[in-house]
């Protein structure tokens, strides 16, 4: 009877871990596709849906630049191969949003200036995805989303339901970059608004974009040096202008923690 519990306990294992393996693919039937971090991190889990949306604005940029690129790490998995292998890449359309409209605000998926580097090469397991943004007028009024994800060929199949999208919105006018997340806001430049984006850029000569933010974090101090400038600069703003503080586009007093 003991040895039956044992046998038991073993199967009920065995097939927990194989649904497991079923849920994440063992990929070794076949090649897949799937996006993923920068290199550096694929072997961090905590960082496998990083970069799932990016934001970028034209805002920054000389009236001359009439478009732009915005990149995404892809992966193989399945193992490398002696040949080149291209694969596809198609706009999902995204409900109750304005979805960005190829030729106007991109390059289209399965425009040749694009698909000729949809490829993985010879040896390799990693690309990088370029998605070419195109500076429309309509993006100094509007930010469309741009949702696209890994189709079906010849040479790779799906890797995780989980991972094969990524999605981009972009305007011509300052937005939220995505590093401004909640945490950023509860603990070091309070809510995000268009005013005081503007406001932080006037008072440090910085972008406050992903960039710099990301700089923020990484440089020691960096973060309570720019709190204190421009904790002082709005300081000085208000008193510059009495019974007129400085306040968002929704009307709320500019505040940071």
């Amino acid at each position: 009877m003991k040895n039956l519990k044992y046998v038991f306990v073993l199967a009920i294992v065995a097939a927990f871990t194989a649904c497991k393996q079923d849920q994440y693919y063992l990929y070794n039937d076949i090649g897949r596709l799937q996006f993923g971090p920068n290199p550096d991190l694929i072997y961090r889990t905590t960082y496998n849906l990083a970069d799932t949306l990016k934001t970028y604005t034209f805002y920054y940029k000389d009236a001359t630049v009439t478009q732009d690129t915005v990149f995404f790490d892809i992966y193989a998995i399945g193992g490398t191969k002696n040949t080149d292998r291209s694969f596809t890449l198609a706009q999902e359309q995204l409900p109750n949003v304005l979805n960005a409209e190829p030729g106007k605000h991109y390059v289209a998926f399965n425009d040749p200036k694009v698909t000729k580097f949809y490829v993985i090469k010879a040896g390799s397991v990693h690309t990088r995805v370029p998605v070419v943004l195109l500076r429309d007028p309509s993006l100094k009024t509007n930010t469309p989303k741009l949702k696209f994800k890994v189709i079906s060929d010849a040479n790779f199949q799906l890797g995780e339901p989980n991972l094969i999208w990524r999605k981009v919105e972009f305007t011509d006018r300052l937005s939220q970059p995505s590093q401004w997340t909640a945490s950023f806001s509860q603990y070091y430049f309070g809510k995000y608004s268009v005013t005081k984006h503007a406001f932080l850029i006037d008072a440090t000569g910085q972008k406050w974009d992903d960039d710099f933010i990301n700089n923020l974090y990484a440089t020691g101090g960096l973060i309570s040096y720019y709190q204190m400038m421009v904790k002082t600069a709005l300081i000085d703003y208000n008193n510059a202008h009495p019974g007129n503080p400085l306040k968002d586009e929704a009307g709320e007093l500019i505040v940071f923690p």
